[in-house]
């Protein structure tokens, strides 16, 4: 047992003595750190008796000038101004993403019709498909043939792949009351 202890004492004593540090004391400590912050020289405070004369303040040469132009066009805003717009992108996809697998499962929300509208509003032409096929079919929202036919219409002026057809078939499935509302409603 007496063995172990001075085997693993003398390690522990080769271990910190064969390491050299860089200050011996706090003080030095302080110091190493200070200089670090102050590009390599100590302010007054931390100066003593056993600092080099050329160290003083007065000696220090002022920082240079910065020669960067402010006009001059910087490459890195352009890197940052694309990841952001990219990374803006990829959310809006995510959010129509979100938006049309939440009318596939008939389970939309508030969220998605707010999505739906903004899109509607911004003339998108797939939201206006969808929210037409949503207005057909009843998901989502009240069932309103009258209001799919307009919406269709729309779809078709901005040319949606059968959006005419769509129109069509929902023409044929209204009543003929819902027609002649829908006749008094374009006159």
């Amino acid at each position: 047992m007496k063995k172990l202890i001075k085997i693993t004492l003398a390690a522990v004593c080769l271990f910190f003595s064969g390491a050299e540090a860089a200050a011996t004391s706090l003080d030095e400590l302080y110091r190493d750190i200070v200089k670090s912050d102050n590009q390599g020289y100590l302010p007054m405070f931390v100066k003593n008796r056993n600092t080099p004369y050329f160290l003083f303040d007065e000696d220090v040469p002022p920082p240079a000038e910065s020669k960067i132009d402010p006009n001059a066009v910087n490459e890195v805003d352009f890197i940052n101004q694309r990841k952001l717009r990219t990374k803006a992108l990829l959310s809006e996809q995510m959010k129509w993403d979100n938006t049309i697998r939440a009318v596939r499962e008939n389970r939309v929300t508030p969220i998605e019709l707010a999505e739906l509208e903004d899109r509607i509003n911004k003339n998108d032409a797939k939201a206006i498909e969808v929210f037409a096929w949503m207005n057909a079919r009843g998901i989502g929202v009240k069932q309103d043939l009258i209001l799919a036919f307009t919406y269709y219409q729309r779809a078709a002026r901005l040319k949606v792949p059968n959006a005419e057809k769509n129109a069509a078939l929902v023409y044929k499935a209204m009543t003929p009351e819902q027609r002649e509302q829908l006749n008094s409603f374009q006159n």
